[in-house]
């Protein structure tokens, strides 16, 4: 008898150790499914460090984040309002149709070009807002020059032009040394463009290198506002709006066109 008192406490004090350790085990393997369980994704439009994409439309018209480029042209009874001629250098009269621009982008405009001349440089407008039919006899004069291929690389067919938007400036020297050539992003002006255009809100719209995205040979004189935010985070990723939204307007490898 004693010995089977003996023998039942024994199987007891093993049960019980062994029920402690079981709910031990279930409950750090619990924690451990706890902590190792995904956190749901990001959302698409938030990237990694915080940038909210759906500050601004990419397709309202007048926003400043508005793309027009080949795939995504204006609509076609879109007029710009509140023109004006800026407060720096211009190479034509103050009332010329390409010396305006959007009365949004004019104190930006105006700083960075402050901040130009504080720099030593001076540069003018050369163009700014250019209406369709505009835009139609600049094409047109492109095409006869060098024919459609080349001409559309280097020029925007009427109603696709970011001229038509008045957020973006042709800007160039004084004494037209690389007028509206790719040489102009090697002088000294140029390159001050490119190291702090996006301080004031603006962008080298067609970098080199990009054309796969933007379907435009490098314009180092194109300049394009979309506000501060946007133009530092593409200065720091060295990205296209075209890329930075997931946009391909001209990409032969891989066309995206969600829009």
């Amino acid at each position: 008898m004693k010995n089977k008192l003996i023998i039942t406490a024994v199987v007891l004090v093993v049960l019980a150790v062994g029920y402690f350790g079981y709910t031990r085990l279930t409950a750090n393997k619990g924690q451990q499914t706890e902590q190792a369980a995904p956190q749901p994704p990001a959302s698409q439009t938030q990237e990694p460090g915080g940038f909210d994409k759906t500050l601004h439309s990419i397709d309202e018209p007048g926003s400043p984040w508005w793309i027009v480029n080949k795939q995504r042209p204006l609509p076609a009874d879109y007029k710009v309002t509140e023109l004006t001629a800026p407060d720096i250098k211009l190479r034509w009269a103050r009332d010329a149709e390409t010396m305006q621009v959007s009365q949004e982008i004019v104190p930006s405009l105006e700083a960075m070009d402050k901040a130009l001349r504080s720099a030593g440089f001076q540069l003018e407008l050369i163009s700014g807002y250019r209406s369709s039919d505009y835009q139609k006899m600049l094409y047109d004069s492109h095409v006869d020059q060098y024919g459609q291929e080349e001409a559309d690389r280097q020029s925007a067919k009427p109603g696709t032009s970011e001229h038509q938007t008045g957020l973006t400036v042709d800007l160039g020297r004084t004494d037209k040394e690389c007028d509206l050539l790719e040489c102009f992003g090697g002088l000294p002006e140029g390159e001050w463009l490119a190291r702090h255009a996006h301080e004031y809100g603006f962008i080298i719209r067609y970098p080199k290198g990009k054309e796969q995205y933007t379907g435009y040979m490098y314009e180092p004189w194109h300049l394009r506002y979309v506000g501060k935010e946007l133009a530092a985070e593409l200065q720091a990723k060295s990205v296209t709006m075209e890329e930075f939204f997931g946009l391909y307007s001209h990409s032969k490898t891989k066309p995206v066109n969600s829009r």
